[in-house]
């Protein structure tokens, strides 16, 4: 029998620690000395899980994660994001992490990220088991699966998360990334959350409503693209509907598209049409660039709501 309420069960295949380090500048050969590095737990699926647990929503992390990782990033005094749940898979590999080198004098950032150690089969599969339960106690969930693959999986892992929770009772499966496991999400009937670089990478199309229709043509249930500054296009097999601000806000981009899959995401939760769905992902995601971290929005959102202006619905 169910024992909780539908919630957002966010997959992060290849979690990471983010540290963020400013200086004024970058010298060649010299030691720069600065004020203690920022460490948080960060993953596109980890940054979805924050958002919609600030906003009210029982949220769910998930993904591989070693014992003692897990410790380290609490010890740091960044904790994991407040009202979203662990529910995080043993592995024996150590979290990567990428840093982000934000020099001062000339506003701009160097992004290092480290690929990920590669996880045994049976870490995918005990993370599928998980998956299963957790939907059996909380039917109707929407499952978000975000951001990069680490080494050694291929497009079975993503089919073999896909299919549990399929079989398990899932409302909605919403699909963030691009390349073979874009297509493969598609054919697998999932909605998919590409941006605009990643259409063209996945489908060769350089118009993203075009590339936005073949992805459609491939199998998916909704292709939702995101276009930055000029927002989001939603395309099925009847209807394309566009959704922007009259302006774009200006800010840190870094979290805006996990914010949209989060706002995706409660959206089905809520039993919302497409429509209002773009509402609430242009809204989210404009309220992300203006909070200088990823996984949180802008308090702002409800009036972001009221300006988003709705393109014309194609049959």
């Amino acid at each position: 029998m169910p024992t909780s309420k539908p919630a957002v069960i966010a997959v992060t295949p290849n979690p990471a620690l983010d540290v963020t380090i400013t200086v004024d500048e970058l010298v060649d050969e010299a030691t720069h000395r600065i004020d203690r590095a920022q460490r948080r737990l960060g993953g596109k699926g980890v940054n979805v899980a924050a958002v919609a647990a600030a906003q009210g929503y029982d949220a769910l992390m998930f993904g591989p994660m070693a014992k003692t990782s897990l410790e380290a990033v609490n010890q740091w005094g960044n904790p994991l994001p407040g009202n979203a749940l662990a529910r995080f898979t043993p592995t024996p590999v150590p979290l990567r992490e990428t840093w982000a080198i934000h020099r001062t004098h000339d506003d701009a950032t160097v992004i290092i990220n480290e690929r990920g150690g590669q996880h045994p089969d049976g870490v995918w599969e005990a993370m599928a088991d998980s998956l299963r339960e957790t939907l059996a106690n909380r039917p109707g969930s929407v499952v978000t699966i975000s951001g990069s693959w680490p080494p050694g999986t291929g497009t079975d892992h993503l089919t073999l998360l896909v299919e549990t929770a399929q079989q398990a009772g899932a409302s909605g499966i919403i699909v963030d990334c691009a390349g073979d496991n874009l297509i493969e999400a598609c054919a697998m009937g999932a909605i998919v959350k590409p941006n605009a670089a990643e259409i063209t990478e996945t489908t060769g199309c350089t118009d993203p409503l075009e590339g936005a229709r073949q992805l459609v043509d491939e199998g998916a249930r909704l292709v939702v693209c995101s276009m930055g500054p000029d927002g989001l296009v939603a395309v099925d097999g009847t209807t394309v509907i566009t959704a922007k601000l009259p302006q774009p806000l200006k800010g840190n981009p870094t979290g805006a598209g996990d914010s949209l899959v989060a706002a995706m995401a409660t959206a089905l939760l809520d039993d919302l049409d497409t429509t209002d769905m773009l509402i609430r992902g242009v809204a989210w995601s404009a309220a992300a660039v203006l909070v200088p971290y990823a996984g949180a929005i802008d308090d702002s959102w409800p009036q972001l709501e009221q300006q988003v202006v709705i393109g014309p619905d194609n049959s």
